[in-house]
């Protein structure tokens, strides 16, 4: 049944798309979010107030119609941390090579039908070619359903969404839409909010996709992702939030309560970020889960011959002594916060990091980002993105705890509201944890050389 009107959406969308081509002049901005862009752009935007003699019966069901999609195309040089099928759980530093390039399309309907409902859809293709090695897990999802909710509206106030949607919550450390990855990260659920003047609340329930190459996503039943989050604004510069994110893993027999809090904000010329957790639960092995998260950033407006915004953070996630039973990451958007190689996870981690961010102009945007990461527990062992043990490794098996340096560099240029360029490069120098641990598959550096191109239509 499922599948049924997964097609059924489809052979939907074809057709109202194709008929709708010719009008690709007319454009008009949508709600931010709603479509995953930075700056939506619409391919087409209808109002029934507009429509024909002889139609004139839709106005009281549909009063606006939506379409927009983006095409992006990626070319990656991953030197020494391309997954290598011959290592343990594959990920991290492992000497391999390659060099491939990744494309995605997507195309979206946004129909509003009263100031109580509104449907969205959007169809996702997402392919990688010419690499040497088995494409990552987010790297390659066909033709697929990739978002399809209501919103419903009971009140100014209260609203719930309903179906399969991107989202991102709160900082995005525990969840986020993965919009680095080319196949973006959906969810299946509901999602109820309420909103106040200066306090926000959305309480959750969602089950991840099971992604599936040539065929369409399926519910992952196995995985369950509750809990509240809550916003409040303070004032203009400062917001503050308070959040139960509860994760559970039917497969391994785990359960991890996090509660935490997160604030961003500014005090005169500081800029500031702190965010705080607990996570409770359930470890694999049966035992009690207890693990905790620390964030700490400050930042300043430079002025003078070096102007743009420098942050200075430390993060911190637990490990344990017996691995796997450190911080869980649920969900995150890791590329936005531990470097562009992607290396580790969020578990058994220290990270000081300084972030430089220069926009000279409107069109170009500059950043300089670096990072030094450790192992917060010697007797633990560094994580994989997908909280794998790197390279399989155990307990007391490190040489040493520093993992290493990473530059990031990135340059983006948006010649104009539908088109973006990006070149970016990093560099991951090896600490002696990988010359010092057994079981190491390479102790050399990394280096990670990236183009993009982004179309909004």
């Amino acid at each position: 049944m499922c599948d049924y009107y997964q097609k059924l959406s489809i052979n939907i969308l074809l057709l109202v798309i194709c008929p709708s081509l010719p009008c690709l002049a007319q454009s008009r901005s949508v709600e931010p979010g709603r479509s995953g862009y930075e700056t939506p752009i619409n391919l087409v935007s209808m109002n029934t107030l507009a429509l024909p003699e002889g139609l004139d019966s839709a106005k009281e069901k549909t009063r606006e119609f939506e379409l927009g999609g983006e095409f992006r195309m990626r070319y990656h040089n991953e030197n020494n941390h391309r997954p290598s099928p011959t290592l343990a759980n594959s990920l991290g530093l492992t000497g391999t090579d390659d060099d491939f390039i990744l494309y995605r399309t997507r195309l979206w309907m946004d129909a509003k039908f009263n100031e109580h409902l509104n449907l969205y859809v959007e169809m996702l293709d997402a392919e990688s070619s010419m690499e040497n090695f088995p494409s990552r897990g987010n790297e390659v999802d066909r033709l697929d359903l990739h978002q399809a909710y209501a919103e419903i509206a009971f009140s100014d106030r209260l609203q719930a969404t309903l179906g399969r949607r991107s989202l991102d919550i709160g900082s995005t450390r525990l969840v986020g839409e993965g919009e680095w990855a080319n196949t973006r990260r959906a969810f299946d659920g509901l999602q109820l909010s309420l909103e106040n003047e200066n306090f926000d609340l959305d309480a959750y329930y969602l089950h991840p996709l099971s992604m599936q190459r040539h065929d369409f996503n399926q519910t992952n039943n196995n995985v369950r992702l509750y809990g509240i989050n809550t916003r409040q604004q303070v004032n203009e510069e400062i917001t503050r939030s308070y959040y139960w994110l509860t994760l559970e893993l039917d497969n391994i027999d785990a359960r991890y309560d996090t509660f935490g809090f997160h604030s961003k904000g500014a005090r005169g010329d500081l800029l500031y970020e702190f965010e705080g957790g607990v996570q409770a639960g359930r470890n694999p092995d049966q035992t009690k889960h207890l693990a905790g998260l620390a964030v700490i950033g400050l930042g300043t407006e430079l002025q003078g011959k070096i102007p743009g915004q420098l942050w200075v953070y430390y993060e911190w996630a637990s490990g344990s002594d017996t691995p796997g039973n450190g911080w869980h990451h649920y969900f995150p958007r890791a590329h936005r916060h531990l470097g562009y190689i992607d290396l580790f996870g969020r578990r058994n981690l220290n990270d000081v990091n300084v972030r430089w961010d220069y926009q000279p102009t409107e069109s170009l945007e500059l950043r300089v980002h670096y990072h030094y990461f450790s192992l917060a527990n010697r007797a633990d062992v560094p994580y994989n993105t997908n909280m794998t043990p790197f390279a399989g490794l155990g307990a007391n098996t490190s040489g040493s705890s520093s993992l290493g340096h990473e530059i990031d560099l990135l340059a983006t240029l948006k010649l104009n509201e539908r088109l973006k360029f990006q070149l970016g490069y990093a560099h991951f120098f090896a600490g002696a944890y990988y010359q010092t641990t057994p079981g190491a598959p390479y102790s050399g550096d990394a280096q990670f050389f990236y183009t993009q191109m982004t179309l909004e239509f």
